[in-house]
């Protein structure tokens, strides 16, 4: 049973309260609908939250966010559903009954009156001090927004104000959107290591171990990140080493 699949069997973590449990109450009809009145509310203290629960929470939160930023223009076409559909398919590698979850958990965060804003303050609660996490939701939400190949503008502002309440800076979003340019382009490559050209060779080799032991799957499995996302973080990693190499051999170091 996939991550979302889990949810219908009952295997909710006991922090989905506040927006993310409202969602999810609305979604599935669990029990969870008492969180509905509180969707301003965070989790309850007290406890860690194990990696189930953070990838159970990241993975909802982008759907969540998915569907705001899909209506961020007033509606929703039947293209984006299409399009965000096929991303989960041909991105994330999920199995059609794990999209058809994905599916309810959208429409119901599509039609909700929760602001987007509710559920980025929530996930960065939840997941804590993961600067790494809260880019790469950045990264797939501006993925999701670019797969008809433009960014409207009222999804950009949304995106914008969405990576603001992560608790990024102004410069963590233009470098995921410097990354997402097509790989060689000097640009992109200081964006993926999340740097800028001023920066010396060691600084360069720094960033580049830091984000190779990111991206390892036993890390990423305790920090948010699931099976779900596997041909992602591939592809990400892909894109690191791409970069390194390019500013290894520019530099000749």
């Amino acid at each position: 049973m996939g991550l979302l699949g889990t949810l219908l069997g009952g295997s909710l973590g006991l922090f989905l309260f506040g927006p993310l449990g409202a969602i999810i109450g609305g979604a599935i009809g669990s029990n969870l609908d008492r969180a509905k009145p509180h969707s301003g509310a965070s989790r309850p203290t007290g406890r860690p939250i194990n990696p189930l629960e953070a990838q159970q929470a990241f993975l909802i939160a982008m759907i969540s966010l998915a569907a705001k930023v899909a209506k961020a223009d007033g509606r929703v076409t039947p293209a984006e559903i299409r399009s965000f559909d096929l991303f989960l398919q041909h991105n994330l590698n999920m199995p059609a009954d794990e999209r058809r979850v994905a599916a309810r958990i959208f429409n119901e965060a599509r039609d909700s009156t929760i602001p987007a804003a509710n559920f980025a303050r929530q996930i960065r609660d939840i997941l804590g001090n993961q600067p790494q996490r809260m880019r790469d939701l950045v990264t797939l939400l501006l993925m999701i927004a670019l797969a008809d190949g433009r960014l409207d503008p009222a999804e950009e502002q949304l995106i914008r104000e969405i990576n603001r309440e992560l608790g990024l800076a102004s410069r963590d979003y233009e470098d995921v959107l410097k990354s997402l340019r097509p790989a060689g382009s000097p640009d992109s490559a200081y964006a993926t290591l999340g740097l800028t050209p001023e920066a010396d060779n060691v600084a360069i080799k720094t960033a580049y171990r830091k984000l190779a032991k990111e991206y390892h799957p036993d890390v990423l499995a305790g920090r948010g990140l699931s099976e779900d996302f596997q041909k992602y973080a591939a592809e990400k990693m892909s894109s690191i080493n791409a970069a390194y190499d390019s500013l290894r051999k520019a530099r000749s170091f």
